[in-house]
């Protein structure tokens, strides 16, 4: 373990030695932000997704999609003119269900997803999965997290009572 530990440490401090110019360097000046709604949009549907127009209301951008009886939205975070650095999918699931201590033993049972509840009329229970986007790393990164999310999300919508319409 000491070994490991000394090498980590040898490594760090001789890395800026090894590095040569490499502090000189500096980042092209086109390089993308992250991923746009539009090719987001284009992805979910190219994989069968019935996906809406991109909206902007209040400052959020996003688009809605329904798959398999339930609708979620895809909502973009710090954006620029090459695109946005963060996505976040989430789901208002109304019904009876939707209880605090159903949202609070989600919460506790579960990874990924975070919700939360909404007392209302009727109650509500949101859940959300934020993804961090890299850049250049195109819009195939968001595989992973669009698996986790389709995976959850029935589970999370059975589990606040919510039967999806026939």
């Amino acid at each position: 373990m000491r070994r490991l530990a000394l090498a980590a440490a040898l490594a760090l401090t001789l890395s800026p030695l090894t590095a040569g110019g490499a502090f000189a360097q500096t980042a092209p000046a086109t390089a993308s932000r992250g991923l746009t709604p539009a090719e987001v949009a284009t992805w979910i549907t190219g994989l069968g997704g019935r996906v809406g127009p991109v909206q902007t209301e209040n400052g959020l951008t996003f688009f809605t999609v329904t798959n398999a009886g339930l609708t979620w939205a895809v909502f973009f975070y710090g954006c620029e003119a090459s695109g946005c650095g963060e996505v976040q999918f989430s789901a208002v699931v109304p019904g009876a269900g939707a209880t605090l201590d159903a949202v609070n033993a989600w919460n506790r049972d579960n990874r990924y997803l975070k919700a939360f509840h909404t007392a209302a009329e009727t109650p509500t229970a949101t859940v959300q999965y934020d993804v961090v986007v890299l850049s250049g790393e195109g819009v195939t990164q968001l595989a992973d997290p669009l698996t986790v999310w389709l995976q959850l999300l029935p589970k999370f919508a059975t589990g606040m009572g919510y039967v999806p319409p026939q």
